[in-house]
């Protein structure tokens, strides 16, 4: 039996590569010992191991969002299953492909009090976008190859992308008994994303030309090529966009507008026409703009047919990808306004001289902060910002001056768990350095990823502004009860947090950074694993926030 499961898997695992699966996340443990053993012997897979099951989630999260390609886990029965959950919720609504292959107890093992064994029927419930109980009979090798090419396209391929959850029960003995096969597949069988344009939506968008337009990005996993034909459509239609860091749009050009939150309120940038591409916005600003717009047509591009948008206020949804689409739309949209997109860039460029200026150039509160890193960042350098604040300063803050470059963020879901777990996972699977902007809760939620990344040969520098709690609670309206509700304690949660003992104690390099020009050379002479500490006065940025929301026209 065992050597069947050996062929079984190992049949399994030369279809996942030849399907374009190239990493395999693993983690230590006994009865997935055949998947693991037959992933490691599979030549075109490249096997990393994460001790802990909730890291190793996240790291196949970051793998998987950084190359485009389905990320396969692999863990043992039991609540190691459990921990991949958090991981498996953030890519369902991220649309991140990932195939999960968790090991079980057979059958006659279930509700018997064995040991790490629970219900692993359907774990994730919903979270996945196909689940299969694998037959404890492995004598046909040739079903588990139709499994690995149903796992990776329903994984990678079609509107919507996401993970897939392969339920594997295994009996004893676990360990081979004769030598570990490796199978070639009979041949490769790609996975490409098929997301075919819709003409009817060509000529939805395309009735719209002459008219003024404005263009709202959430998150896009656009590459270059992507993001020129995106830039290319608002030229040539005369809109502006109004741009997410994690749109990778900011930088391309001055059409992508940076300050635009800022003027959101003037009658005279009101457009007749919204285009919301990509998720949904991250900044309660424009959230509430594209809620209360007065646009006649308001249409919503979403290829995963998710509707993402909270506000339910779109009057049409268009189910094309926003890149081909609009890319094909484009020789059709000639502006008959060329001042429209004049009077949004020259506002936005105002708004944003009279923000930066209410920064200062000293104190590194989190704005500056953002800003400053964004500056001194080399092009080359992706960022993952963290949810709660750190990605909303980032797309706030973005300097003019600031080059294009990749930003990642894990807005599905839009937890603080998992953050460097994941910037490793887009670290490793680039090959290039990664720099994380994370807030001092979610870098304590995710020690296991420091201690991952301290262990990894990763370029990966973490920056984090600490401001001894929840910072963003002060801005909610809860704040101003303070005593009333126990605010501190129950809110804010100082936790006295020593990050340079941390650091150092799992061999990680440290800096403590309070002023730009500092974090600036500290950033660019950081190598492989480094954490970069800046202090947060807390009440001093309640304060400051405060005064730029006022900025706000």
């Amino acid at each position: 039996m065992t050597d069947l499961a050996y062929r079984a898997t190992g049949r399994f695992w030369a279809e996942l590569a030849a399907c374009g699966v190239t990493d395999v996340v693993v983690s230590p443990g006994s009865r997935s010992t055949p998947l693991a053993v037959t992933a490691r012997n599979q030549e075109g897979l490249q096997v990393t191991v994460q001790l802990d099951e909730r890291v190793a989630g996240f790291c196949a999260l970051g793998m998987a969002k950084a190359s485009g390609q389905p990320v396969a886990l692999v863990c043992t029965s039991g609540t190691a299953a459990a921990n991949y959950l958090p991981a498996v919720v953030e890519a369902h609504h991220s649309g991140v492909p990932l195939v999960v292959c968790t090991a079980d107890r057979p059958p006659e093992l279930r509700d018997a009090g064995a040991g790490q064994t629970i219900d692993q029927v359907k774990l994730y419930g919903g979270h996945v976008r196909w689940y299969a109980e694998m037959p404890c009979d492995f004598d046909e090798p040739e079903y588990f190859a139709r499994l690995a090419i149903r796992a990776a396209t329903t994984a990678g391929a079609g509107p919507d992308p996401g993970p897939v959850h392969l339920n594997w029960p295994f009996r004893k003995p676990l360990e081979p008994q004769g030598s570990i096969p490796r199978i070639r597949a009979a041949r490769g069988r790609p996975v490409v994303s098929v997301r075919p344009l819709v003409e009817a939506d060509v000529g939805a968008v395309s009735r719209l030309a002459g008219r003024r337009g404005l263009i709202v990005a959430g998150v896009l996993d656009v590459d270059d090529v992507g993001t020129a034909a995106i830039t290319a459509f608002a030229e040539e239609a005369g809109w502006p966009v109004m741009a997410d860091a994690g749109s990778q749009l900011r930088g391309r050009g001055p059409l992508v507008l940076d300050g635009a939150e800022w003027v959101l309120g003037r009658a005279d940038l009101a457009p007749d026409v919204l285009v919301s591409i990509g998720g949904p916005p991250s900044n309660r600003a424009v959230i509430d703009f594209v809620a209360a717009c007065g646009a006649a047509d308001r249409l919503l591009v979403d290829p995963r047919r998710r509707w993402e948008d909270p506000s339910f206020v779109w009057t049409e949804a268009l189910a094309s990808d926003p890149v081909p689409l609009l890319g094909a739309v484009a020789g059709q949209m000639a502006s008959a306004d060329d001042a429209w997109a004049a009077s949004w860039i020259e506002a936005a460029a105002d708004a944003w001289k009279r923000v930066e200026a209410a920064l200062g150039v000293d104190d590194l509160l989190e704005p500056l902060l953002a800003a400053t890193l964004l500056r001194v960042l080399p092009p080359e350098v992706a960022l993952y910002a963290s949810n709660s604040m750190p990605v909303r300063d980032v797309t706030s803050f973005w300097p003019s001056a600031a080059l294009p470059r990749r930003v990642l963020v894990n807005r599905g879901a839009n937890g603080i768990d998992g953050v460097i777990s994941s910037a490793l996972g887009a670290a490793l699977a680039m090959g290039q350095p990664v720099a994380a902007l994370v807030g001092d809760v979610a870098l304590l939620h995710d020690i296991g990823g420091l201690l991952a990344a301290s262990l990894s040969d990763a370029d990966l520098t973490v920056v984090v502004p600490n401001n001894d709690g929840g910072g963003i609670f002060s801005l909610l309206p809860v704040a101003d009860s303070g005593p009333a509700v126990h605010f501190e304690e129950l809110f804010h949660t100082p936790h006295g947090v020593d990050l340079g003992e941390m650091a150092n104690g799992l061999g990680i390099a440290y800096h403590r950074v309070e002023q730009a020009e500092d974090l600036a050379e500290t950033v660019a002479n950081a190598t492989g694993v480094t954490v970069i500490e800046v202090p947060i006065d807390h009440g001093a940025a309640v304060k400051q926030r405060k005064r730029l929301a006022e900025l706000a026209e």
